[in-house]
């Protein structure tokens, strides 16, 4: 995995700004026809691979515009794809369900480094949620207790 997020993402004080950009100028960090390095970024692709390249695709071309010396390409993510993707060390970014954060950090110490607001109906959320619908005859089903042992259908165990 790379270690890109402490390039990029942290904040570079005046001295540091001045010796990257020195180095910049000089050809010494990436540049000058020299191949970039590509940073693969892994997004669970709820709608499929071609809903995902063009929601996150123009993402990853303005990364790879506005950061010298590396190339972003975006990698869709079925369901069960995430897990095996970062354990093999596919990625080096996730975008996915606040569900799966939290079975990343868990098995493979990933850290968040920020959160997504979508925007419905003119308001942004960063929250995700569910929800399990019964039929009105099953009145023996009122809590998430009452399904153990019964059999109900999800997209995929982390939905």
């Amino acid at each position: 995995m790379h270690d890109f997020r402490r390039i990029v993402f942290c904040r570079i004080p005046g001295f540091m700004a001045a010796l990257v950009l020195s180095l910049l100028l000089l050809g010494l960090i990436s540049g000058n026809g020299e191949a970039a390095e590509t940073i693969r970024i892994g997004v669970l692709a709820k709608r499929g691979a071609e809903h995902c390249l063009k929601k996150w695709g123009p993402t990853a071309e303005y990364l790879t515009r506005k950061i010298p010396g590396y190339s972003f390409t975006i990698v869709p993510l079925g369901f069960n794809e995430v897990y095996p993707a970062v354990e093999k060390e596919e990625v080096d970014f996730i975008l996915a369900n606040p569900s799966y954060y939290v079975g990343l950090e868990l098995r493979y110490g990933a850290s968040r480094m920020v959160t997504l607001k979508n925007l419905r109906m003119g308001r942004p959320y960063t929250v995700f949620g569910g929800v399990i619908f019964r039929r009105a005859d099953r009145d023996d089903i009122k809590d998430p207790a009452d399904l153990e042992g019964k059999i109900f259908a999800s997209p995929s165990k982390m939905s």
